[in-house]
């Protein structure tokens, strides 16, 4: 490859060249001076995708869309001071949920460090805890190397998609001039790289780690599964396809109560039941638990979205409760894990599924299919009898609607929560996203943009007002997205969650200080950024416009204005009814 002399540029266009060897060939930017030579080394890498993003906090979150749908990081350039500290929120959320991100910030020389230089922020290891790892790039200079620059580059690869994937935070020093100008004489400084100039690989190859499948946990496990008389399986988020198929096949053999969490992805392809999502504590009786607590719970993949599946384990502990995941983190927050294996999912399943013989169908299955079956119909019945456009049918009709193949990103607060209570189980394959790893609701439109970027497919996301306010900026992304995203916005003038809090209670402070009440329409903005823009105000014409936008294959954005009172009735009565039903049928 072509090298100017000037390091800045040099030491710039190696970093972007060992990273595409490395397959990392996605690289979200943003405007500013000190990154110029990162900018200008993968605006002219020739194999590099260059995404260009107004503000960096979108960037960062466009990349954890893309690194969530593909497994691999995209990178990250920023310059430096705040733009790097706008980074955080992302990285945070990649590192609680495991999902590989490569930042790269432009830094000043140390020499201009804690002196009042404008612009000049102490960057070096300025995200701490919340990275697998962290280097700090002393200024390009001959003595270094560029063969020390690859191999650094080559391990930070290695450490964001390893076996414990997630954020890795480069931190690139540069002195002036910045510019892709004539310098420095590069004999000295690439005199040990022949190998890797002569070539298309990498300097280091990295295999990759592989937390492997022991024979003897998989038959003691087995053991543990052919002993139980009331087996439970619990679901939560899946990583790839292969994970998917495995754990599909596994349960098919175990004919036993599924509980598929909407982030697993089985959830919309007919696996489980959702009985447990309408499970509380408080109102169900000893009889109810009798029947529905299980004796050994297998709980593949990461967490689940539902606060009441902690409920229900701390109400039903079981004798056994297996975990299997890939990484080493504790998800256990009622103190209920009897046995954690870490291991390669996929592998286990499908080791687990050759091992076992396929199950009967026995009374414990049959209670929980038949409370389900009871649940569904309330939902359906409440539902359709609503005249007004409420989030419980955009959730049930999304659920039913979204094209096969495609993918659904969902926003927290109401959103996941919805489409987690009120889904159809049709039979269609979706790919389903969400920043469940702290579970803000800033970045949501960015991430779903990076999602479809990263499935190569088209999204449906949906967000609510507020996440949508927080991430604005990103509609930018929106009107020029390929593959096309779609958002639903839910529009219920401020936060309808809290509706939920005893807080509700306290009229004085809660309209004001949570609910945060507003007047805000989405149009103006939509036309701003040039996206296709739609309000819907009838349960006819939300489904008109959204299979109007599909058929079309573009971008844009439908807003649903809902009413907070009507929502917070409708759920009420359906959760009223699902109680009363899980206490008396079939009992």
């Amino acid at each position: 490859m072509p090298m100017p002399a000037n390091l800045n540029t040099l030491q710039a266009q190696i970093i972007v060249e060992e990273l595409v060897r490395c397959g990392i060939d996605t690289f979200c930017i943003s405007p500013g001076s000190r990154s110029t030579p990162l900018v200008a080394a993968a605006a002219r890498n020739r194999r590099a995708r260059v995404m260009m993003f107004y503000d960096e906090r979108g960037s960062a979150f466009y990349a954890l869309g893309y690194g969530r749908a593909t497994t691999r990081p995209a990178a990250v350039l920023t310059t430096s001071g705040t733009a790097a500290a706008n980074l955080l929120p992302a990285i945070c959320e990649a590192s609680v949920d495991k999902v590989p991100l490569l930042v790269l910030t432009a830094d000043r020389p140390p020499e201009l460090t804690d002196t009042g230089a404008n612009q000049t922020l102490n960057q070096a290891g300025m995200f701490a805890r919340f990275v697998r790892w962290d280097f700090d790039f002393p200024c390009p200079c001959e003595p270094m190397g560029a063969q020390a620059v690859l191999t650094t580059v080559d391990h930070a690869v290695s450490r964001s998609v390893g076996i414990y994937p997630g954020p890795v935070h480069l931190n690139c020093r540069f002195r002036e001039p910045l510019e892709p100008m004539q310098g420095a004489d590069e004999t000295v400084y690439t005199a040990r790289i022949g190998r890797w100039r002569d070539s298309r690989e990498p300097f280091t190859r990295y295999e990759p780690a592989c937390a492997a499948v022991d024979p003897a946990v998989v038959e003691s496990i087995a053991q543990t599964i052919g002993d139980a008389q009331r087996l439970m399986v619990v679901v939560g988020g899946l990583r790839t396809d292969r994970q998917q198929t495995a754990v599909r096949q596994l349960v098919a053999k175990l004919r036993c109560p599924v509980y598929a969490d909407i982030v697993s992805g089985l959830r919309l392809g007919g696996c489980g039941t959702n009985l447990i999502r309408h499970y509380d504590p408080q109102l169900l009786g000893a009889d109810f638990n009798r029947q529905a607590r299980p004796d050994v719970v297998l709980h593949i993949g990461g967490r689940t979205t539902s606060k009441r599946v902690g409920q229900f384990f701390d109400t039903n502990r079981p004798r056994s409760y297996i975990v299997i995941k890939q990484d080493p983190d504790r998800y256990d927050p009622v103190h209920a894990v009897t046995r954690h294996v870490q291991t390669d999912v996929a592998g286990f399943c499908e080791s687990l599924a050759e091992y076992i013989e396929s199950r009967d169908e026995g009374a414990f299955w049959r209670f929980y299919r038949n409370k389900a079956e009871a649940a569904h119909a309330i939902i359906e019945r409440h539902i359709a009898a609503e005249p007004g456009l409420t989030e419980a049918f955009v959730a049930r009709h999304l659920s039913r609607e979204v094209p096969d193949g495609t993918g659904l990103f969902l926003s927290n607060s109401m959103p996941i929560r919805d489409m987690d209570l009120y889904a159809d189980t049709a039979a269609q394959t979706v790919r389903v996203g969400a920043n469940r790893g702290i579970s803000g609701i800033d970045g949501v439109v960015a991430s779903a943009c990076g999602f479809a970027a990263g499935l190569d497919a088209p999204v449906t996301a949906v967000a609510g007002d507020l996440a949508m306010v927080h991430d604005i900026n990103s509609l930018a992304i929106v009107g020029r997205s390929e593959p096309p995203v779609i958002v639903v916005t839910i529009n219920n003038r401020g936060g309808g969650i809290f509706d939920f809090l005893d807080i509700s209670q306290y009229k004085d402070v809660f309209e004001p200080y949570f609910v945060a009440p507003h007047d805000y329409s989405f149009a103006g903005v939509c036309e701003t950024f040039k996206v296709k823009y739609q309000t819907t105000t009838t349960k006819q014409a939300f489904a008109d416009a959204y299979r109007a936008m599909v058929h079309e294959g573009t971008s844009g954005l439908i807003e649903v204005p809902t009413q907070r009172a009507v929502n917070l009735r409708l759920r009420k009565a359906i959760k009223t009814a699902i109680i009363e039903a899980l206490h008396t049928e079939g009992e």
